[in-house]
């Protein structure tokens, strides 16, 4: 898949080129970027039968920021932003960042790096295990190792700690923005059912120890090269759809 390939190409430059940005210069960048990527993908999520209420709820649904994680082959967590809806919601928290382009970004795939003046914190569980960890930069390349599959950005955090064979091990998790302390994160291999009685099996978290499910992602098939992956939050016992990620098989 386009993932292994772009996993090798993920690092973090030291050097950064800084320059105030005004609101209106970071809305016409996030327009640009947003008119950049492929959207045409994109389909209606389906809806989930109710459950019960548990951590989310209308007060603090758009607090927080949850997607899947990824651990590339040097052992760093990155996100998928594949509709650019994670950038938004950290240009919504702090509109202070540093942006590089071209060459500047990445000297093979260059493309559009963003990073944020002031540390980021975000919680990331993987392995059965949580950590504090700080959002290094956010980057879309402009060229890819896998002609006519489509160039979707990502979030990468810092490293934590290296992975034993971490670009064959394919470790997932997830990823909650800004940090929450004190949360006690468990999966499950579950099932749920759609408002039209269709059941999906997918992987569900439980993320408060309360035995309620708090967040539920599955994958389907679209054709035989492509996945399309939906992550939904349970606010006030209402499934809603947060985060979205296509995967195409890199030929």
């Amino acid at each position: 898949m386009k993932q292994k390939f772009y996993i090798l190409a993920f690092f973090i430059l030291s050097t950064l080129f800084i320059y105030g940005q005004s609101i209106t210069d970071i809305e016409k960048l996030y327009e640009k970027l947003t008119k950049s990527v492929d959207n045409k993908w994109v389909s209606e999520n389906p809806a989930f039968k109710p459950t019960d209420s548990s951590f989310f709820n209308k007060d603090n649904e758009n607090e927080y920021f949850v997607g899947l994680l990824q651990i590339s082959g040097f052992s760093i967590p990155f996100s998928w932003d594949n509709n650019l809806a994670l950038l938004h919601f950290l240009l919504a928290m702090d509109t202070n960042i540093s942006v590089l382009t071209g060459v500047e970004a990445d000297q093979v795939y260059k493309g559009t790096k963003i990073s944020w003046d002031t540390d980021i914190s975000g919680l990331i569980w993987f392995n059965d295990k949580s950590y504090r960890a700080t959002v290094a930069h956010w980057h879309l390349f402009d060229m890819t190792d896998c002609p006519g599959t489509i160039i979707f950005p990502s979030l990468s955090f810092e490293k934590i700690v290296d992975i034993p064979n971490a670009l064959t091990n394919n470790i997932q998790g997830l990823s909650i923005i800004p940090y929450i302390d004190k949360l006690t994160i468990k999966s499950f291999k579950t099932s749920l059912t759609m408002t039209n009685s269709k059941t999906v099996k997918g992987i569900a978290y439980d993320i408060n120890d309360d035995g309620i499910f708090d967040i539920f992602y599955y994958s389907e098939e679209t054709d035989e090269s492509t996945y399309y992956t939906r992550l939904y939050i349970n606010v006030n016992g209402m499934w809603k759809c947060k985060w979205i990620n296509l995967d195409e098989v890199c030929f």
